[in-house]
């Protein structure tokens, strides 16, 4: 008698047959057994109490404790410096000196370059010798002209002169009429008297104010070239005139430069803006000075405040620019950082909630479900005032409310339901 040997690949194959075939029929038999009477009075016995009730599902709960927080308009932007001023050359001339270096502090005021000053120095100490010279004349005039000067006391002498020579020509009048004097010696008082009044009348108008007005000018004309002298030595110190970053210095020493040339690039990095768009909903909601907080990644949270509001949106996106101001004292920030701002409009009482627990209705509105006096699950409308991290700050939920949470999923509105307060709000 032989033998049958069977390979194990044969062994597994109908095995694993019989397996399938066990699986397929079981669902027949579970169908059986379950519509037996005496499992659905095992089925009832496990679903209800001893007085026939329902049994309630237990799930998480906790208690509202609603807390001021902020109401926050969030938006991102690039952070732009408060000036950027171009410093150029206002005359011609050698770099003499250069005092700061590239990518430094300066102080306003202080001098970052000097230029060759070349004879300005001469020029204006004899401008400045020219000035005393003009200005003696011009005093010399005003002493002439004055009350007790030359012209006064020659104008005294010529009305005292006239005079006398008005009563020697009356007395000599009388004489030739008597015959004592001859018409000779009359002529000669009345040449006399035409003399003294002439002299008068040139004294009475000698052209005082032409004078003045002459030596005056010539005064301030060199007042006028001793200034540009001093403005182009000024100009050979060239000066920051804002405190900021010296962030370009495009000169190198012995250099010359032209009148009007780009020497270097100031930077306003104390004081930075940041620019946000801010949509038609919410702009009527931000106000001059409301506070604000500055997120940069890879950095700390820094404050600052709304400086200006556009009036007019971006005709290309709709939206109104809203202008940050931010202190950046110590200079840890630079112009062209990326930010989230959060522009705070005010305050409103709300909980905090992990936005797992929240619902959404078919027409939109968030709500939550809590458990009423009568342990039954009520489905209450909130609000979402912002997201912080992982969680939601919900408002319109009075304290003491019991919030269901983990579990609260599975649950419908009025549905019995038993409840464990727990305190994490990430159950």
């Amino acid at each position: 008698m032989k033998t049958i040997r069977i390979k194990s690949s044969y062994m597994w194959a109908i095995l694993i047959a019989l397996l399938v075939v066990g699986w397929m029929i079981s669902d027949d038999l579970l169908e059986y057994i379950n519509d037996q009477p005496s499992v659905e009075i095992n089925q009832a016995s496990i679903k209800t109490t001893d007085i026939g009730k329902i049994q309630p599902i237990t799930v998480n709960a906790t208690k509202v404790k609603n807390e001021r927080t902020p109401l926050i308009v969030r938006a991102s932007g690039v952070t732009k410096t408060s000036f950027d001023i171009k410093i150029v050359a206002r005359r011609q001339g050698v770099v003499k000196k250069i005092l700061v270096s590239e990518g430094s502090w300066v102080k306003k005021g202080e001098v970052i370059l000097e230029l060759d000053s070349g004879t300005l120095m001469a020029d204006l100490d004899a401008a400045e010798a020219d000035r005393v010279a003009a200005l003696a004349v011009y005093n010399e005039t005003k002493k002439r002209f004055g009350k007790n000067g030359e012209i006064a006391v020659q104008l005294r002498s010529a009305k005292a002169d006239l005079e006398s020579n008005k009563k020697t020509y009356e007395i000599s009048k009388s004489l030739v009429a008597q015959g004592v004097q001859s018409e000779l010696a009359l002529a000669q008082k009345r040449a006399r008297l035409r003399a003294a009044e002439t002299r008068l009348f040139e004294l009475q108008n000698l052209p005082k104010d032409l004078e003045l007005s002459r030596t005056f000018a010539r005064l301030k004309s060199i007042d006028s070239a001793i200034l540009r002298l001093k403005e182009q030595l000024d100009f050979t110190r060239i000066l920051a005139p804002q405190m900021g970053w010296l962030e370009n210095l495009d000169v190198e020493l012995g250099e010359f430069v032209s009148e009007n040339r780009p020497l270097a690039n100031i930077l306003g990095l104390q004081i930075l803006t940041l620019n946000i768009p801010i949509a038609q909903t919410n702009i009527s909601k931000i106000d001059i000075s409301d506070p604000v907080r500055i997120n940069f990644v890879g950095s700390n949270t820094f404050q600052g405040r709304v400086g200006k509001i556009a009036a007019k949106a971006n005709e290309a996106t709709r939206t109104f620019d809203v202008e940050i101001e931010l202190d950046n004292s110590e200079g840890t920030l630079r112009a062209g950082m990326t930010a989230e701002a959060e522009v705070i409009v005010g305050e409103v009482n709300a909980f905090k909630i992990s936005p797992a627990h929240l619902n959404v209705q078919n027409d939109g509105q968030l709500t939550v479900k809590i458990v009423n006096t009568r342990n039954r699950v009520e489905i209450l409308p909130v609000r979402l005032v912002r997201t912080s991290g992982n969680f939601a700050y919900i408002s319109g939920l009075e304290n003491g409310v019991l919030l269901l949470t983990a579990g609260q999923a599975f649950l419908s509105d009025g549905e019995l339901v038993k409840y464990s307060i727990v305190e994490d709000l990430n159950s």
